[in-house]
């Protein structure tokens, strides 16, 4: 059985060592995506709790302590794609209620808030990977649409629309995972 968890915890990337607790979410959860940030902002979007849930929870990186309710995403959903400029994050994709979603949100990290509508992903797609550029781009690749899915598509990350097709992984991948040079 999966448990909801509302621990948060972090390293100082710098030093080799364990976690150590930072604080609480403000709900026990699961299926959290990768948060975006800006330098003093964390921010975790999309929740299951008991069921699809679309809360945003923010923290000041620089301090520990519990999260602050943001707002909410405009569809509640878990397992999506996060990616980020520094100002703006994104969320993209997810499972929802009845499937998956192509819906992409975006937040202003600075300004606690509901999400707004980004654009679209091309199709319903739950727990792609989520990848950033130093330029602004945001890369959305893989994941579970009808089948696991080997798609790229991008987005410039300042500029609201749908998503481009990039390319392809080498094999679809489900739950994959990235990392850029930045």
């Amino acid at each position: 059985m999966v448990t909801n968890i509302n621990a948060i915890e972090y390293i100082t990337i710098a030093t080799t060592a364990n976690a150590t607790d930072f604080g609480d979410l403000t709900s026990a959860r699961r299926g959290v995506a990768n948060g975006v940030s800006s330098d003093t902002r964390g921010v975790w979007a999309g929740a299951y709790i008991s069921s699809h849930a679309d809360p945003m929870d923010y923290v000041t990186i620089q301090t520990l302590g519990n999260s602050t309710d943001f707002g909410d995403l405009t569809v509640a959903r878990y397992s999506h794609g996060s990616v980020d400029n520094n100002t703006r994050g994104v969320f993209g994709g997810g499972a929802a209620n009845g499937g998956y979603t192509n819906t992409i949100d975006y937040i202003t990290i600075a300004t606690p808030s509901n999400a707004t509508d980004f654009g679209d992903l091309s199709s319903n797609t739950s727990a792609p990977a989520g990848i950033k550029d130093k330029d602004g781009r945001g890369i959305f690749a893989g994941g579970k649409t009808s089948s696991t899915t080997n798609v790229i598509e991008y987005i410039a990350i300042d500029t609201l629309g749908n998503a481009t097709d990039f390319g392809d992984l080498t094999q679809a991948r489900y739950l994959p995972t990235g990392v850029s040079g930045i």
